[in-house]
């Protein structure tokens, strides 16, 4: 007859104000004989604390490397999602910053098969400040483009025309090649003008400024709950309940 403890669920574990089950374990109800554990402050038999020990796996720096990758594509995935919306509706959601923390909280507790902590909120909480400012950059460049459009469709005729008579007059210029230095710089001043872009705000408007801030506040709430540690405490063995 085998005697593999059933697999646990902390769900139907007993708690104070239920009905008294006597010594028994809390989750497989079997009777406590002899020497018994405390899972979470609940009295488990031996084969039950040892299964409780395994369900959590001990942190490592590779589990924190692999939650950071997956929660930085989420962050990349979330940022793009963010300024799409806010282009295509013209309205800046709450909600939307939320889903960003959650979709990054959850890559990253998916990268680190379930582990949670201190660290891990800190680093959800940067990466979804991160995707949630810098998506304020292809929204001001799309906001910028479509009112250069407009100038540009109210522009008359004959400037149109002495532009181009002006330019017929030599050989065109040629524009200087773009080199990949300068594609990095430009990109980097992007994104570091994005990360800034919440504090420039609240700078030159502080009603917008602030609700800009609130959005990302929910979005870090967000991200930073779902990454909270989630251990078990295993404490013994002891001695049968009711004896020192």
């Amino acid at each position: 007859m085998s005697t593999t403890p059933p697999a646990l669920s902390f769900t139907r574990a007993s708690y104070e104000g239920d009905p008294p089950q006597g010594d028994a374990c809390a989750f497989c109800k079997r009777p406590l004989d002899g020497g018994y554990y405390r899972v979470n402050e609940l009295l488990a038999c031996e084969a039950c604390a040892r299964q409780a020990a395994t369900l959590v796996p001990p942190d490592s720096h590779a589990a924190f490397v692999r939650a950071v990758s997956l929660g930085a594509v989420a962050a990349v995935l979330g940022c793009a999602a963010y300024a799409i919306f806010q282009i295509a509706t013209g309205i800046m959601i709450g909600y939307v910053a939320i889903a960003v923390g959650y979709l990054v909280g959850w890559a990253m507790r998916k990268g680190s098969h379930g582990l949670g902590g201190r660290r891990y909120q800190i680093a959800a909480a940067l990466l979804t400040y991160a995707a949630v400012a810098v998506a304020f950059v292809p929204v001001a460049i799309h906001e910028l483009r479509e009112e250069r459009a407009g100038v540009q469709a109210h522009a008359t005729t004959s400037n149109q025309q002495g532009a181009s008579a002006s330019e017929g007059d030599g050989a065109p210029k040629a524009k200087p090649p773009a080199t990949i230095g300068g594609w990095i710089g430009g990109i980097a001043m992007l994104l570091g003008l994005g990360l800034i872009s919440p504090f420039l705000e609240l700078a030159s408007s502080v009603p917008h400024g602030l609700l800009n801030l609130f959005i990302i506040f929910l979005g870090i709430r967000m991200a930073w709950q779902h990454m909270a540690g989630r251990r078990l405490l295993v404490e013994g063995p002891y001695g049968a309940p009711g004896q020192t």
